[in-house]
């Protein structure tokens, strides 16, 4: 592996066609790429996630690109009639083979996901090699729970206006259909057979300590690193930089 010293950085803005554009941010060193990480936000959120942009800006002084993009409905994308969590899983392969193809030699392959990105990557796990590195900030192991938290109204009016205006920066409109989505790919007691390091605020408010727990138990391969105090944005003084640290270690180590 490279060693880790001051390594100017690229940026690039394109999109990957298809049925749907995928809108991509790639952030690369100015010397070789010696890996690369696919990098996948959470809920509401897109490819411009601070604690990216900070992943970005310590993983390419190792020599690593970092490749985000936007889920359908989130970001830049203009794919709103397509947000279900089918259509993210091809996303996120279509992201991953892109990747690959663009760099064939690399030595390390990462997938870093945060919350509802979490979830999605941990249903895509059969699809992605057993050598790629999986590292989860606040997944939504219990997806199905978390979303009944963010519901701003009771399950059964949910079904009967047929969707829900959900979101933070960008509002999008999530059909009833992704809700069942979610309660037929219950991830939440089941053993993935698979290493991978969890990072969770003791006081996340989204995804509870209790799911993270129970998960945890059910996969004696995942390492979990608990930052206390730190809620399910991890935006405490410090808490991002632990964050990426632990990213650090673990994708380089």
């Amino acid at each position: 592996m490279t060693e880790r010293g001051e390594v100017p950085m690229k940026i690039e803005y394109y999109s990957l066609s298809g049925i749907y554009d995928i809108p991509i941010k790639r952030f690369e060193p100015e010397g070789a790429v010696t890996g690369f990480i696919v990098a996948v936000h959470g809920f509401g959120g897109d490819k411009e996630s601070s604690a990216i942009e900070a992943l970005a800006e310590r993983m390419t002084a190792w020599g690593f690109a970092v490749i985000a993009f936007d889920f359908p409905a989130h970001g830049a994308s203009k794919a709103d009639g397509y947000f279900c969590t089918a259509n993210c899983r091809l996303d996120l392969m279509n992201v991953f083979e892109h990747a690959c193809g663009l760099y064939p030699e690399a030595e390390r392959k990462t997938v870093f996901a945060t919350s509802f990105g979490g979830y999605i990557t941990l249903l895509s796990l059969d699809s992605l090699p057993g050598d790629v590195r999986i590292v989860l900030r606040a997944p939504a192991v219990d997806m199905k729970a978390t979303f009944e938290r963010m519901l701003p109204l009771a399950l059964e009016e949910y079904k009967r206006a047929g969707a829900v205006e959900l979101g933070f920066e960008r509002k999008l409109d999530v059909p009833y259909s992704f809700y069942t989505e979610l309660c037929e790919a219950d991830i939440s007691r089941k053993d993935i057979q698979r290493e991978m390091l969890i990072i969770h605020g003791s006081e996340d408010e989204l995804v509870l300590p209790e799911h993270i727990r129970r998960f945890c138990e059910v996969n004696p391969k995942a390492r979990l690193e608990v930052i206390e105090g730190a809620d399910h944005r991890f935006k405490g003084e410090g808490e991002i930089g632990r964050v990426i640290n632990s990213a650090e270690k673990y994708i380089t180590g």
